[in-house]
């Protein structure tokens, strides 16, 4: 297996909005931070070349990329969720532990009182408390200055468009531009940057997997591997009622576009595959450097096909895993409950060490990692 590994290792990860589910992330950014040690501590060059992500994702991207190394990383997530974390009171008694944050979520947003103005409301929360745990969790200077790739999206509320925020040194990444990603109407406000509007980039692609792919370099010495976090599953029951409705309707519109794009990727290979035959057939005397570039930049997009894919929705992984197979209570995206938190973070823990051993394994990277 160890003749499969090659000299750098490049990972790069996508991190999906989802409202608490994001603790999932949380545990499975700590398996992925403490496997890359185990790459580094093996004599492996590894690096994150890239971390894109929307809404809950954007936070914990920047979290992890906003960090001194990746110890630090760890300890800037393990601060954000705790702060996150809400304990039941006394007066919350008959109320659903995953209802508790319908009263707000401390450090993340609180509901409005100016109840005589109701009629003219366009969101039911003010969001600025997320804006002084950005600050306190993110080091934005050096968010600002690391080689990971680091995007975040949101929609132009006035045009439509889907826009990137970067860590380009020509414009600097604030807190901001990450609290624009997980604007999602018509629970939160939209949240202005530079004299623009933005709502949650999820609204229109929940999964950016096309900024973490360009970031990866092409090298033919790099093994590359594209980690997805796909939060949402695909099986439940009918809704008894309109909350879950709406809860169903979120799982299905912001789930799905990730299995759409892994059931494209078959075709995609196909058509590298037939221009990589191609190119090779052309006599190396009408071979050019714009068309070896192509091809280079084409090359890239066979990621596509080797996602490594840590989905609640995959029955098998669930399995391997250890955990159960039950889907959760359809409100699970609200639940900011402390112990909602917990069992998450150790379920997506355990999923993405099951899903990394297997790849990294697979890859010749370690023998084992635990």
């Amino acid at each position: 297996m160890d003749t499969l590994a090659k000299d750098k290792v490049e990972i790069g990860l996508v991190l999906q909005g989802g409202g608490a589910l994001g603790a999932y992330e949380f545990g499975a950014l700590e398996a992925l931070l403490e496997a890359m040690d185990d790459i580094d501590r093996a004599g492996r060059a590894v690096s994150l070349v890239a971390v894109t992500g929307v809404s809950i994702g954007a936070i914990n991207a920047a979290c992890v990329v906003g960090a001194a190394d990746r110890t630090d990383a760890r300890r800037r997530l393990q601060g954000l969720w705790s702060e996150l974390a809400l304990e039941p009171r006394n007066y919350w008694w008959g109320i659903a532990e995953q209802d508790f944050a319908l009263f707000g979520v401390h450090g993340f947003y609180k509901p409005r009182y100016d109840y005589w103005d109701a009629l003219s409301w366009k969101n039911f929360y003010d969001t600025s408390p997320m804006l002084e745990t950005l600050k306190k969790h993110v080091d934005f200077a050096a968010l600002n200055a690391s080689p990971t790739a680091f995007v975040v999206t949101a929609v132009d509320l006035a045009s439509g468009e889907l826009t990137r925020f970067r860590n380009d040194p020509r414009k600097q990444i604030g807190p901001r531009h990450i609290l624009a990603s997980g604007s999602l109407p018509p629970g939160f406000p939209a949240t202005s940057v530079d004299d623009k509007t933005f709502w949650d980039g999820g609204i229109v692609d929940n999964t950016p997997l096309g900024d973490a792919i360009e970031a990866f370099s092409g090298s033919e010495d790099a093994d590359r591997i594209l980690v997805v976090m796909n939060l949402f599953r695909k099986q439940r029951a009918a809704p008894k009622n309109m909350i879950e409705v709406n809860d169903r309707l979120s799982e299905l519109r912001y789930g799905n576009r990730l299995r759409q794009d892994g059931a494209n990727a078959a075709v995609i290979n196909e058509l590298l595959q037939t221009i990589e035959a191609l190119s090779a057939a052309v006599p190396e005397a009408a071979r050019t450097p714009d068309l070896d570039r192509r091809v280079a930049q084409a090359q890239r997009f066979k990621t596509l096909g080797a996602i490594t894919n840590i989905d609640l929705a995959d029955s098998d992984l669930v399995k391997a895993a250890g955990l159960s197979e039950e889907a959760e209570d359809s409100g699970a995206f609200r639940d900011f409950s402390a112990g909602g938190i917990e069992r998450r973070r150790k379920a997506g823990y355990r999923l993405a060490q099951t899903k990394l051993d297997e790849v990294f394994k697979a890859r010749g990277l370690l023998p084992a990692l635990h």
